[in-house]
């Protein structure tokens, strides 16, 4: 215990000094870069100046019709004389040297043809593509010190042209050390510091630092890149005695290191002391698990096995051999992986072991997990506030076969109401066929052959016609009655289909851009008669731009569901619907003058074969599988259909599917709309 204290004490001291002297590194690196960043606006100024005074020689020359007159000469020296960082000024017409400012070693260039020097006609060449001040360098120059070149092309305009002709070439030379400035970093002292800056060439990559083979990387430099006359730069500076190694803390560290060594080694004997304290709770608290009746098992924060109790290795009775303490929860997923009651091939059990170990990992609501034929437990598994995990593994064999028994009937109910379903709805529409004859019997061929017999003695009386006329409108209304009572019929018929279908997971949806605005005109003109013939006004108010994806047959289901119930429980009053566009959703809105519905009958309008009034004498009809069937036909849309209701106030239904509108999609293509349906009823 002692070499580990020792050997930790020293680590965590190497670790702090080496942070402190990173630390410290990093302070001093930021100042360099940003004393680079303060170079890097002077030397921009400074070429900025330069291009000005270029640009006034160009407008001189512009005036003088491009000879260098006096006034070009003048405008020059004064500038030269003003700035006395700039070393020579150079007037190239038509790319030959002409003129050359001052004269004195930098008269040798008069006469220079840039064509003919290929190191200098690049940056000539760059000016002139780009109709644009370039500089180029850093380049020797003659009297000794490097320097960097403005290149500025003068385009002169010509009357008989509406292009400008180009003129030439003015060179501006820079001295480079006159570029820095040594108010807070002296980057001109090479004693100092190491300084370059070099223009990034067109292939974007960065300009490696000049030297003598590879440096170490306490030499590397400092980069800052900057744009400069329509070009990406970049300047880079290093100490020349290379960056710090220690902090000036550094000694204060090494001797709290030592010291803390000291003490750690005289609380130690007190940490043995409670070890063994540790270890006599540890022995209770296993003694304590094993008395619990359900299977327990307990990792620490590394996902090794601490704690497992006799009930949980009675459970996994194929594998208790292989669970001991220490193991990890990897290593025991794989173990279990290889056990299933279904063997896993090798991409399904990697599969198992990463589902395994997420549940494990990020604890929630508690799963199953088959170990045998007939045997299932439930996991219930919780994170400690010290990063422990812990499950309670409990034996619901039972309560799983109970859920299979009714899983069953359930399916048996199912497919029973399915097959009633089809044999009923053939003679359903026979019937309602022949009723719609009947209610329109003086139609009928024989009604006509009747009448024709009559007429044929002679005009009948009035008691006949009459009697007749009687005889017609009793069939008429008997078989609308008929009819009315067999559509009612092929009404309850399709819901049973339609929930069975939905049941089964059978229901498919045709999915299309609908026109939402023409599609809830056409669910209101539809029911219009249906709420006049209660003296109901139903109107409608839209958006004619709306659109969404959905089944067409399916989406008007839903609207006719909501819109019915609306006239099927609303006495006198009015409905209107309204459809808007709010934030990325579609807002349909189903407003009557209804009762509502209490707060403790909400959930039961949703539940098959449910309706508020559930008793034999309600006085609205149904199987109570329209709501039922319009939640899951908005599930399948992605969607969710939900109630808000008092009483006496009315009833709101919100419906939310996913909508597409083009012009949205365009600018936010991750967001989505949702239909509101809102019903009071």
């Amino acid at each position: 215990m002692a070499v580990i204290v020792i050997g930790s004490v020293s680590g965590i001291g190497y670790t702090i000094i080496k942070l402190d002297r990173d630390s410290h590194l990093a302070t001093v690196k930021r100042d360099v870069e940003n004393g680079l960043y303060a170079t890097a606006e002077q030397v921009q100024l400074r070429f900025f100046e330069t291009v000005l005074i270029a640009k006034r020689i160009e407008n001189i020359l512009s005036i003088s019709g491009g000879d260098v007159d006096a006034q070009v000469v003048k405008t020059v020296e004064q500038f030269q004389k003003d700035s006395p960082e700039i070393v020579a000024v150079a007037l190239a017409p038509g790319l030959e040297v002409t003129h050359s400012f001052p004269l004195g070693d930098d008269e040798t260039a008069i006469g220079l043809k840039y064509w003919q020097v290929p190191e200098q006609m690049a940056s000539v060449a760059r000016a002139y593509r780009g109709q644009s001040a370039v500089v180029d360098g850093p380049m020797p120059l003659l009297g000794g010190g490097a320097g960097y070149i403005l290149r500025y092309p003068v385009f002169l305009p010509r009357p008989d042209r509406d292009v400008d002709h180009f003129w030439g070439i003015i060179s501006i030379v820079v001295e480079a050390d006159s570029l820095l400035s040594p108010e807070r970093h002296d980057f001109g002292d090479a004693s100092k510091y190491l300084f370059e800056l070099n223009e990034i060439p067109a292939s974007g990559l960065p300009v490696a630092p000049s030297g003598n083979g590879s440096v170490s990387w306490r030499f590397e430099p400092v980069v800052v890149e900057f744009s400069m006359l329509g070009n990406r730069w970049q300047a880079m500076a290093r100490p020349a005695d290379g960056w710090p190694s220690y902090s000036p803390q550094s000694s204060y560290l090494v001797a709290f290191s030592l010291f803390s060594a000291v003490v750690l080694l005289v609380v130690l004997s007190a940490y043995r002391r409670l070890a063994v304290k540790k270890d006599d709770a540890h022995a209770l608290l296993a003694e304590a698990v094993g008395c619990i009746s359900e299977g327990f098992i307990a990792f620490d924060d590394k996902e090794r096995l601490m704690i497992v109790n006799q009930k949980y290795l009675d459970y996994h009775s194929d594998i208790a051999d292989l669970v001991v303490p220490g193991m990890t929860m990897d290593e025991l997923a794989r173990i279990s992986a290889t056990h299933q009651p279904t063997p896993l091939g090798p991409m399904e059990r990697e599969t198992w072991i990463k589902n395994r170990m997420e549940n494990f990992r990020n604890p929630g609501e508690s799963f199953l997990q088959q170990i045998g034929d007939e045997f299932w437990l439930k996991v219930t598994e919780a994170k400690t506030p010290h990063g422990y995990t812990v499950g309670i593994w409990t034996d619901v064999s039972a309560e799983k076969h109970a859920q299979g028994v009714a899983e069953a009937a359930d399916r048996e109910k199912t497919d029973f109401l399915n097959n009633v379903s089809h044999e009923l709805r053939t003679p359903l529409t026979v019937i309602f066929g022949r009723a719609t004859f009947m209610r329109n019997s003086d139609r009928l061929p024989q009604s006509k052959q009747l009448a024709k017999a009559i007429s044929a003695d002679g005009t009948p009386s009035p008691e006949v016609t009459s009697a007749i006329k009687k005889y017609q409108d009793f069939i008429s209304e008997q078989g609308a009655g008929i009819a009315d009572s067999a559509q009612h019929m092929i009404r309850l018929v399709e819901d049973l289909l339609d929930w069975t279908k939905v049941a089964r997971g059978k229901l498919e949806l045709d999915m299309q851009l609908l026109q939402l605005d023409e599609l809830a005109r056409s669910v209101v003109e539809d029911l219009q008669p249906n709420a006049e013939a209660k003296g109901l006004a139903l109107s409608y108010e839209g958006d004619s731009t709306a659109e969404a994806v959905a089944d067409k047959v399916r989406l008007k289901q839903i609207l006719y569901n909501l819109i019915n119930n609306a006239i099927k429980f609303t006495d006198t009053g009015t409905i209107h619907l309204a459809m808007t566009r709010e934030k990325g959703q579609i807002v349909f809105n189903v407003t009557d003058t209804g009762h509502g519905i209490s707060e403790e009958n909400m959930e039961r309008v949703f539940q098959r074969f449910q309706q508020v009034d559930g008793s034999m004498s309600r006085k609205s009809g149904g199987l109570g599988l329209g709501l039922a069937i319009s939640e899951q036909l908005a599930a399948l849309h992605g969607g969710t259909l939900s109630l808000t209701s008092k009483i006496d106030q009315g009833s709101t239904f919100t419906l939310k599917m996913p909508s597409t509108d083009r012009r949205e999609k365009s600018s936010e293509n991750t967001e989505q709309n949702s239909i509101t349906i809102e019903h009071v009823a």
